[in-house]
């Protein structure tokens, strides 16, 4: 009996290790959004050096990040209108970005995003898009 309680232990801390949270890397994210016609019209995969909030992997933020333009925005010049996938290395981790993103939301309004995750990643939507057209992200980040 003690064999088989040992045996079944070992098993489950290996699946256990085998079934954590993969890491999702944002190219992933952007691949499945436009494998399922969200119109992406640019993207860029951020490093810690290019990373304009200098989160990227600092403690407790983002350990991957890309930003793209969706063609149904009217885009600013030099930057993109669309949305954020963020990905980090814990729940907490993703839960305080979030926390902190929706409080300055409800502070200045015009500053609020649409937010979804799933797992371990974030997505933000810019507010110009009509709640349909977030919903279609959410959609695609659910089917992850």
């Amino acid at each position: 009996m003690k064999i088989l309680l040992a045996l079944f232990t070992t098993i489950t801390l290996l699946l256990a290790g085998c079934s954590s949270k993969e890491e999702v890397k944002p190219e992933a994210v952007l691949s499945a959004l436009q494998k399922a016609g969200i119109p992406i019209a640019k993207s860029e995969i951020y490093t810690a050096e290019t990373d304009t909030n200098k989160q990227l992997g600092r403690p407790n933020q983002y350990i991957a990040k890309a930003n793209w333009a969706d063609s149904r925005l009217q885009q600013p010049a030099g930057d993109m209108a669309g949305g954020t996938v963020e990905i980090f290395k814990s729940e907490a981790d993703l839960k305080a970005r979030k926390d902190y993103v929706d409080n300055i939301g409800k502070a200045m309004p015009m500053m609020a995003q649409y937010q979804y995750s799933k797992g371990l990643v974030l997505i933000r939507l810019e507010k110009a898009l009509t709640p349909e057209q977030a919903a279609e992200y959410e959609k695609v980040l659910n089917s992850l």
